[in-house]
């Protein structure tokens, strides 16, 4: 979707790939400030609004590791599905952050559970500042994807022993990945602070047929508050259009 389109304060369509296309009802889980700043405009809201909205936080980013095991390899289902591991003395808010990464966690993924790949898959997750890996000159930038998935081998291997015999692939994601592919400013892969919720809900009341969804540290953050946050909304986009 490259635009929203309103007119008196009404929804009326979107333009997807120069395509335009007429509706009563948009909604969106694009990133939550690129919703009301760009997708839709700051003309089409009230100051006050729009001054709500530019104030609100963005949550931080984050790296994945994604390793998959050759079609033949596997490792012990003890490991459960997620393993929170740390390594850090203390606990502290700029340590989750750090590029020298303590914490990880880790998803292990079983063929029962995607039988149609049929292979034995993880992703390590860490929490990650934007500004560690934004504006990096590109061999750099390399070298320190390189390093995350090198670290990362050394450090699971406590719990999937072998396991740089077993991998097959590795490849590493970025607060930079996010920012391409999702197109979250700033990589912002937990969505908003709590901030953010008040000018999600407040979306309809300001444009009729307009909805947000995401993560706006509604119930949790991250996935788990996305998912919640959207049964929530496409009730509402429901109720929308059953009374029109």
């Amino acid at each position: 979707v490259e635009k929203i389109h309103v007119e008196g304060r009404q929804v009326v369509g979107v333009t997807v790939n120069g395509q335009p296309i007429k509706t009563r009802a948009v909604l969106s889980n694009a990133n939550l400030k690129v919703t009301v700043l760009q997708l839709i405009g700051s003309e089409h809201f009230d100051p006050d609004f729009v001054e709500q909205t530019e104030a609100v936080r963005l949550n931080n980013s984050s790296t994945q590791v994604y390793m998959a095991l050759k079609p033949d390899e596997t490792f012990d289902e003890s490991c459960g599905d997620l393993l929170f591991s740390s390594t850090a003395p203390v606990f502290q808010t700029d340590m989750l952050l750090s590029r020298n990464v303590t914490s990880r966690t880790y998803s292990f993924y079983y063929p029962r559970t995607r039988p149609e790949l049929g292979r034995y898959l993880i992703v390590a997750s860490t929490n990650a500042n934007y500004a560690d890996w934004a504006g990096l000159p590109r061999e750099e930038y390399d070298r320190r994807k390189a390093d995350l998935a090198e670290t990362t081998l050394e450090a699971i291997e406590k719990y999937v022993p072998g396991i740089r015999d077993k991998v097959d692939h590795v490849e590493v994601g970025t607060p930079l990945t996010f920012e391409r592919y999702t197109k979250h400013w700033a990589g912002a892969s937990f969505g908003t602070k709590f901030e953010g919720l008040a000018v999600s809900r407040g979306l309809p009341e300001r444009i009729a047929g307009m909805y947000h969804a995401g993560s706006v540290a509604i119930i949790m953050s991250g996935w788990l508050g996305a998912v919640n946050y959207g049964v929530i909304v496409a009730n509402d986009v429901d109720a929308f259009l059953m009374k029109k």
